[in-house]
C-alpha cells in the first residue's frame, strides 16, 4: 500500500472516530477532551511512521553516518520543541510559531528560484516536507495543552508550505502532501475542540482537565 493510501486511510478512521465520539458523548468537555487525545495519538503514529520512513531513506541515500547526522539534526530539535511544548507551552507557542513563519518564508524563498529549491532539495532531500513533519509533533504536544493556538498552527504547517510550493512548482508536491495531510486533520480536530472547549469559560484554549 502507497503512503498517500495510508494517509487517505488515516484520515477516513480519524473522521469516523470523531464522528462516533461527536454524536455518543453529550458532555462538551469530555467531547473536546477526547478528541485532542485522539489527535495527538494519531499525529504521534503518523511521526513515527514519517522517521522511520524519512530516516530509511537518508541511511539509503548517502547512507552511513553521513545519512545517521542528516536524520538526527531534524529529530534531535523536533523531540526538544516537543518537550518544550509539553514542559513550557508559554514559550514553545511564540517559539513555533516563528518557526513556522521561518519555513514558510523558506518556501517563498524557494518559489521564487526554483532551480535553487530543486538543487537543493535533490542534494538534502525534501527539506520542507521534513520541516513540516519537524515542527507538526511539536505543534501537536502543544495540543495537549493549548489546543486552540495549536490548531491554528497545525492548520497553517499543513496549508501554506504545500499551496506555495504548488503555485510556485518549486520542489516536490507529492511528497509535501503527504507529509501535510495528517497535520491538517489533527489541527481541524483541535480546533473542532477548542470550539467545544470555549463553551467553559474556564476552559478557553486549553484540554479540559479530567473529570
Amino acid at each position: 500500500m502507497s503512503f498517500p493510501l495510508i494517509l487517505a486511510f488515516v484520515a477516513v478512521v480519524l473522521a469516523a472516530v470523531a464522528g462516533v465520539v461527536l454524536v455518543r458523548e453529550k458532555d462538551p468537555q469530555r467531547r473536546a477532551r477526547a478528541l485532542v487525545k485522539m489527535g495527538a495519538v494519531v499525529m504521534t503514529v503518523f511521526t513515527a511512521a514519517a522517521v522511520a520512513f524519512i530516516g530509511g531513506y537518508a541511511m539509503d541515500q548517502p547512507g552511513g553516518m553521513a545519512g545517521l547526522m542528516m536524520t538526527l539534526s531534524w529529530f534531535v530539535p523536533m523531540l526538544v520543541l516537543a518537550a518544550l511544548a509539553w514542559f513550557r507551552p508559554a514559550v514553545a507557542s511564540p517559539l513555533l510559531i516563528l518557526l513556522a513563519a521561518v519555513l514558510v518564508v523558506a518556501c517563498v524563498w524557494f518559489a521564487l528560484d526554483p532551480a535553487t529549491a530543486r538543487s537543493l532539495q535533490d542534494s538534502v532531500g525534501p527539506v520542507v516536507a521534513i520541516g513540516v513533519v519537524a515542527l507538526a509533533f511539536p505543534a501537536a504536544v502543544l495540543g495537549l495543552k493549548r489546543s486552540g493556538p495549536a490548531g491554528w498552527l497545525l492548520l497553517a504547517l499543513g496549508t501554506l508550505p504545500l499551496l506555495v510550493t504548488v503555485l510556485g512548482r518549486s520542489g516536490p508536491a507529492a511528497s509535501l502532501a503527504a507529509a501535510s495531510a495528517v497535520p491538517l486533520i489533527t489541527g481541524i480536530v483541535y480546533l473542532v475542540a477548542a470550539r467545544l472547549a470555549r463553551r467553559d469559560p474556564a476552559s478557553r484554549n486549553t484540554l479540559p482537565a479530567p473529570a
